[in-house]
């Protein structure tokens, strides 16, 4: 799960222009490790063939984006077996494990994500902590 928080009035990304950034970072963190990720016109995140590797659910307050995207490093995939997948029919679930048959290193993982929001946002990111950022949010006065 990556949740950046981005203030989108600052940069000029318009909410689609945020979503597409997402599921670029997804592709190209997947093409990191030779897997061939894209887009799909009927429906967001990251597919892998007719599998779907990310997904992208956001919220913005006050032009700040929330939330973020789900990306399938290491994860169990037996659990989609009992549902339908973003509510879609006759669609898989893949991972970066699944399609490379071996573990993936999150340390990696995260190191390559964190160089793809920047490049793809033209941001830089700042640890901040989270009574930090809660204190920014409640203060009307601190946002632009």
């Amino acid at each position: 799960m990556v949740y950046p928080i981005i203030d989108l009035r600052s940069t000029g990304l318009t909410v689609p222009d945020y979503v597409s950034g997402l599921e670029e970072i997804m592709i190209r963190t997947a093409a990191d490790w030779g897997i061939n990720a894209g887009r799909n016109p009927i429906n967001r995140g990251v597919w892998n063939k007719n599998n779907k590797l990310g997904s992208v659910g956001i919220a913005v307050r006050r032009g700040i984006s929330f939330h973020g995207f789900a990306f399938n490093v290491n994860l169990s995939l037996e659990p989609f077996n009992w549902i339908k997948p973003c509510g879609l029919q006759d669609i898989g679930i893949t991972s970066m494990e699944r399609e490379l048959a071996r573990k993936v290193s999150m340390n990696r993982v995260r190191q390559a994500v964190t160089g793809h929001i920047e490049a793809v946002f033209g941001i830089n990111l700042i640890a901040t902590r989270l009574s930090e950022l809660q204190e920014r949010l409640s203060s009307p006065t601190s946002l632009p």
